[in-house]
């Protein structure tokens, strides 16, 4: 498996590396459990994520692009000043 660098902050660095010692596992290791619970805790708010971006993407383009930009698609194209796509 390969290895990729997470970057955090200093103090939430140092609450891994203390809780990771505490449990007698890798700060990696401490990492993915913590994820793996966080996931399993907050399955349905995922679930509904996927569900929004799944209806964002069925709306079309533009639906999608403002779904990624955090934004409605009135907001995007008032913005951008382009027209909407059919």
């Amino acid at each position: 498996m390969a290895v990729s660098p997470l970057k955090v902050n200093a103090e939430t660095k140092e609450q891994i590396r203390v809780a990771a010692a505490l449990l007698g596992c890798g700060q990696a290791e401490l990492v993915r459990r913590a994820v793996s619970e966080y996931a399993r805790r907050h399955a349905d708010e995922l679930r509904a994520g996927i569900a929004a971006a799944g209806a964002a993407l069925a709306l079309g383009d533009d639906a999608a692009i403002a779904y990624l930009a955090g934004e409605d698609a009135a907001t995007l194209d008032r913005v951008t000043g382009r027209k909407p796509l059919k």
